[in-house]
């Protein structure tokens, strides 16, 4: 059956082999390239010679329709046809930027299983989303922002298209939204607003007892000789409702010389900060029921 022309696209190739239709809009493009970025398109390619035979026709090529928004399918197409196409997102682009330069890419690369443009799309989100504790404090120290309606589109992002493995942080950097705000929010489900509201308040608990417990209890122990306990200085009822509205139990406290403590007690709460920061990093993903980081990355593979 021949097929009336469509609108084409920029990627209309006279030596293409395939035609593809997005939202009327037509690509043709090259079945050899495209299958060797995705099995699922070698297989859909793969039809039977009978079948072929009565399939819709366009200047002598097969015709394959997708269901998939146009925008998106664009932009994969110049990916697999422009080598250094993620060369054209900035170093320095901000997340709402990046986002809406992979997010596309990611979703119909996810659906179509095109592994290494895949991977390239979550290389860049874990670029922003660290799933390491060292990955975590490069990103802190470098002072990169975030905007908080932002950042809670890359968690629906991650849930789709199988990229848990961002959502910790996610999650861990949406907890500083104020309850209102989160609540408002067009584009988190309901189940992971509770998730975050849920979080902070571990998060509030961690900081006090895990990472930073010495701002808020001090024991001196019985090899100090210097009444350390009563140097530190008293933090104010602000500065502690500051914190339970925002808490950073992974935040690297660096004031020490303002606590006045002798080096013995010193020591001992910078080995009690290391230590908790890590314990909190190693528990992130089951403070948001996300079972652990080891069966987040099976998930992810998979």
């Amino acid at each position: 059956m021949t097929h009336e022309l469509q609108l084409r696209s920029d990627y209309w190739y006279d030596d293409g082999s395939i035609i593809i239709i997005v939202e009327e809009t037509a690509f043709r493009v090259h079945k050899s390239i495209l299958s060797q970025h995705s099995d699922v398109f070698a297989d859909l390619f793969t039809i039977p010679e009978p079948a072929a035979r009565e399939s819709e026709s366009l200047e002598g090529c097969s015709v394959v329709h997708l269901q998939d928004d146009l925008h998106d399918f664009t932009q994969v197409i110049k990916a697999i046809y422009k080598p250094f196409y993620f060369d054209e997102l900035p170093q320095n682009a901000d997340l709402r930027k990046l986002l809406g330069f992979i997010s596309g890419i990611l979703k119909i690369s996810t659906k179509y299983n095109l592994t290494r443009i895949r991977q390239k799309c979550i290389d860049i989100l874990q670029g922003k989303f660290p799933t390491t504790l060292s990955g975590c404090e490069e990103l802190v120290s470098s002072g990169y922002q975030y905007n908080a309606t932002t950042v809670v589109s890359a968690i629906p992002l991650a849930r789709e298209t199988n990229v848990p493995e961002i959502l910790p942080w996610a999650f861990y950097i949406s907890t500083n939204i104020d309850t209102d705000t989160l609540l408002a929010d067009p584009v988190l489900s309901w189940r992971d607003k509770a998730l975050c509201l849920a979080g902070k308040s571990q998060l509030w608990e961690r900081q006090k007892e895990d990472t930073h417990k010495f701002l808020f209890e001090f024991a001196r122990p019985s090899d100090c000789r210097h009444m350390c306990s009563l140097r530190l200085p008293q933090m104010t009822w602000k500065h502690i409702e500051d914190l339970r509205k925002r808490p950073h139990p992974l935040h690297e406290y660096d004031d020490w010389d303002s606590l006045g403590l002798c080096h013995v007690c010193l020591q001992r709460v910078q080995d009690q900060h290391a230590k908790g920061r890590e314990k909190v990093w190693n528990a992130l993903p089951k403070i948001f029921h996300l079972g652990t980081w080891e069966e987040i990355r099976k998930e992810q593979n998979r």
